[in-house]
């Protein structure tokens, strides 16, 4: 895959109204700049869940966490996504990633065996550093077909 220089997210006010139009959010400061503008914001505004597209700009030699932890896809599920959003994100910014280590545990399962969970957190930085959203994920890996 490609990467993107500088690294991080471009948050381009083209890209959030295709991806609110993509999850059916009519919501106008998601799409309407003279509207973000009417309601004293500098642009429209990110949906939360548009952070998902990090995924698509991955760092040079950077890998995704899942594989960096070689679970086997075929069992992999997601199990929570968490978001905390200090203030809200604008068309116009550039945001950087910092990837949290993974904490994993295991539980045991009743069908499909032993599970791994893994917690991984990323946190999104705007140009003077700091922190403006969180995101925790826990990925499950089965321990193998269930029966």
């Amino acid at each position: 895959m490609a990467v993107i220089n500088p690294p991080g997210i471009p948050i381009e006010r083209g890209k959030i109204h295709e991806f609110a139009n993509s999850i059916e959010c009519d919501e106008p400061l998601y799409h309407d700049e003279i509207a973000a503008k009417e309601a004293g914001l500098p642009s429209v505004v990110m949906p939360p869940t548009y952070s998902t597209v990090e995924n698509f700009f991955p760092a040079a030699g950077q890998k995704n966490k899942v594989e960096l932890l070689g679970l086997d896809l075929r069992f992999v599920l997601h199990g929570a996504q968490e978001w905390t959003i200090e203030r809200p994100i604008f068309a116009g910014e550039h945001l950087t990633i910092e990837h949290e280590e993974p904490v994993g545990y295991t539980k045991k399962g009743k069908r499909g065996g032993e599970m791994q969970f893994y917690d991984m957190g990323i946190n999104y930085k705007d140009k003077d550093g700091n922190v403006v959203m969180h995101v925790k994920s826990t990925v499950i890996q089965t321990g193998g077909v269930v029966k």
